[in-house]
């Protein structure tokens, strides 16, 4: 069961930020011609990475609520979002049954941040090679 929902967690996860990925891409405006308009787009950048980030922690939080694995949401999202971000406090732990899809998130996100970090980087090497 945890490994088919592991499977399932990490399929939702990439589907998200490839769409994410291919959206920044597509329609992002390379062609700048001011300061402002960089700044603009590189917050714009930012801040759906952030978006998808926390819809793919998300996702992990509806798991373990829906499991039961805690009682409530904000318990849920905050164990989520601190696994995906790798942090780990470690105040609030899963069951020894679900312990692995935690580790697993912790694994999900770093792969993921490197991602974002690779398309902000792509995006920025394209502005560099056109102002050439």
């Amino acid at each position: 069961m945890q490994l088919v929902s592991i499977i399932i967690l990490i399929n939702l996860t990439v589907i998200i930020h490839s769409t994410w990925m291919f959206i920044i891409l597509k329609f992002i405006n390379l062609n700048v011609e001011s300061v402002m308009r960089v700044v603009f787009r590189n917050i714009v950048i930012i801040m759906t990475a952030l978006f998808a980030h926390l819809l793919e922690a998300s996702l992990f939080a509806v798991f373990y609520r829906f499991v039961g694995a805690f009682t409530d949401w904000n318990t849920s999202f905050y164990f989520s979002l601190v696994s995906y971000a790798t942090v780990g406090y470690g105040d609030v732990t899963l069951s020894e049954h679900w312990r692995l899809i935690g580790g697993v998130e912790g694994l999900v996100g770093a792969l993921m941040v490197g991602w974002s970090v690779a398309v902000l980087v792509a995006v920025l090497q394209r502005l560099r090679g056109m102002s050439q």
